[in-house]
């Protein structure tokens, strides 16, 4: 199993719209069949902080779905829509990879 997580601060007066770009995303993703997307937020540290998290059985899948996002229309032009709406420099993303067994 892997985990894909994509974290960024949101510009302060700007959550909701955020939010409301993830729920298009994540309607988006139930029309194409591809993973959707659950939203995260600290508790305490960093103001306004999301992580934007999916999950994917196997690195072929992530490989997949991130070349189709990436090449559908309407799923980018959502996507970049949220560009303004976070703090530059604030997103990066991570890829998770579960640990189901010992190691040899």
């Amino acid at each position: 199993m892997y985990r894909h997580r994509a974290h960024a601060q949101v510009l302060y007066g700007h959550f909701n719209e955020y939010l409301k770009a993830i729920q298009e995303l994540n309607a988006v993703s139930r029309k194409r069949g591809w993973p959707v997307s659950t939203v995260w937020t600290e508790v305490v540290g960093t103001g306004n902080e999301v992580i934007v998290e999916e999950e994917y059985s196997d690195l072929a899948s992530f490989a997949k779905v991130t070349q189709a996002f990436q090449s559908d229309a309407e799923a980018m032009k959502i996507f970049r829509g949220t560009a303004g709406l976070v703090v530059q420099g604030s997103a990066h993303d991570e890829l998770l990879e579960e640990v189901a067994r010992p190691l040899a």
